[in-house]
């Protein structure tokens, strides 16, 4: 019994391992057991070919720099233009730190189909100005197809080691496709984990703004009004002159310091001169 269960493990794992070459063959064969459609005019046959390619699998990434004036209304409404076309936020930080500009980083997630309608809202004048706007988009068709075929040939070949198991008799054979189905098991989970990851890439399109403010949250040197406001702003104007001019005094003080040094002595030996000039005359 355990030669033959060893040599049918073997003939499924390799049939696994060729599952996707097999797939990819599957058109030679279908022209070998069955006969080929007929021909049709005009360019019909591309035409067909064209329509059972599959569809494109596309990720769309994309990083928006945004300046409002007003940066908790500009978020809500970013998140309102996003809600509306079936998307969500997936995460936000934003700094409201008191004396420094207030900053908001929101990730959106947009279904890929209204992915560009969507940056052209977030885009507009409605935010706030654009500063900076980075795009890409990546084509995962091929990734997708190999492991979506790979999750079908690891399903079958676990389907059929546990057949197998269920007609083992010997504690070796059982112990040996136990192990084999436990590593399919796993390898099958990672599979369907990366095609759970890719579905959810290509369903939805990823979108940063970064949104920054204009002017400082507090802090900030509003126009006073009225008699109170003209007192203030002309108390503000005379303690920022004469602290203007204690700076230029207080650099200046070194500077008289040593001419007073040098010049004393320098007016006192004058003085001295004139006085015996006017004696000797």
């Amino acid at each position: 019994m355990r030669p033959f269960i060893a040599v049918l493990a073997a003939t499924l794992i390799l049939t696994g391992c060729a599952g996707s070459s097999g797939s990819s063959n599957s058109s030679g064969a279908v022209g070998r057991g069955a006969a080929a459609p007929p021909k049709q005019a005009d360019g019909a046959g591309v035409a067909q070919a064209v329509r059972l390619a599959p569809a494109q699998a596309i990720v769309y990434t994309a990083d928006l720099s945004m300046r409002a004036g007003d940066v908790n209304g500009a978020a809500t409404e970013a998140k309102r233009i996003v809600a509306v076309a079936g998307g969500y936020v997936g995460n936000e930080n934003a700094t409201q730190d008191p004396g420094s500009r207030p900053s908001a980083t929101i990730v959106f997630k947009i279904p890929s189909a209204a992915y560009q309608g969507v940056l052209d809202q977030l885009s507009s004048s409605r935010i706030g100005r654009r500063l900076s706007l980075r795009q890409q988009a990546d084509d995962v068709t091929q990734e997708v197809a190999d492991v979506n075929s790979r999750a079908k040939s690891a399903q079958a070949t676990l389907a059929s080691f546990r057949k197998l198991l269920d007609r083992a008799h010997s504690v070796s054979d059982i112990v040996q496709l136990e192990q084999e189905i436990t590593t399919r098991e796993t390898e099958l989970e990672s599979l369907q984990a990366r095609q759970k990851s890719l579905s959810a890439q290509t369903s939805y399109a990823t979108v940063t703004l970064r949104l920054g403010g204009t002017t400082p949250t507090t802090g900030e040197h509003r126009s006073p009004k009225g008699f109170g406001g003209g007192a203030s702003s002309g108390w503000h104007a005379f303690t920022t002159f004469m602290g203007g001019l204690a700076l230029v005094v207080g650099w200046l003080l070194p500077f008289l310091g040593l001419a007073l040094l040098l010049g004393l002595p320098a007016l006192w030996i004058w003085r001295r001169r004139r006085s015996a000039s006017s004696n000797a005359s």
